[in-house]
């Protein structure tokens, strides 16, 4: 139960979390860390959107759901995606000079999110695939 690896498909994840249940857990260092949930909070992780917008500056997470063998667990997430035929690549405006090469190719967002649903939430390999390797 819970979810594989994964880092999200949208812009931003806003996740309200059941107090007192663990569940969330980031890869930090190598490793799995509990996203302790706090009373009357959210946590907004960043999604591969937003990190192909801003050019890298900005991280998507891996991140994984855990379930607690002893105590249910609710949670509630919201997704903020651009719309399905919307093309996504780095802004212009966020490269730090105009020299700057872009780490990420234009995609479209239905596409990219087809695709890595496709890959049943397996880490962060498909923004890997995604990466140019060469400036644009």
């Amino acid at each position: 139960m819970g979810s594989s690896q994964h880092s999200g498909t949208s812009s931003i994840t806003i996740l309200l979390q059941d107090d007192g249940v663990d569940g969330l857990q980031i890869n930090h260092n190598g490793g799995w860390v509990p996203v302790k949930p706090i009373p009357n909070s959210l946590v907004v992780n960043i999604g591969d959107v937003m990190e192909i917008w801003r050019n890298g500056k900005y991280k998507s997470i891996k991140h994984k759901a855990v379930t607690s063998g002893t105590k249910e667990r609710i949670s509630l997430a919201t997704f903020v995606c651009p719309q399905m035929e919307v093309d996504i690549e780095p802004l212009k405006q966020m490269l730090d000079t105009p020299e700057q090469g872009r780490l990420y190719k234009k995609v479209n967002y239905g596409e990219y999110l087809m695709n890595s649903l496709g890959r049943k939430l397996e880490g962060k390999e498909y923004i890997a695939d995604n990466a140019s390797k060469e400036e644009m």
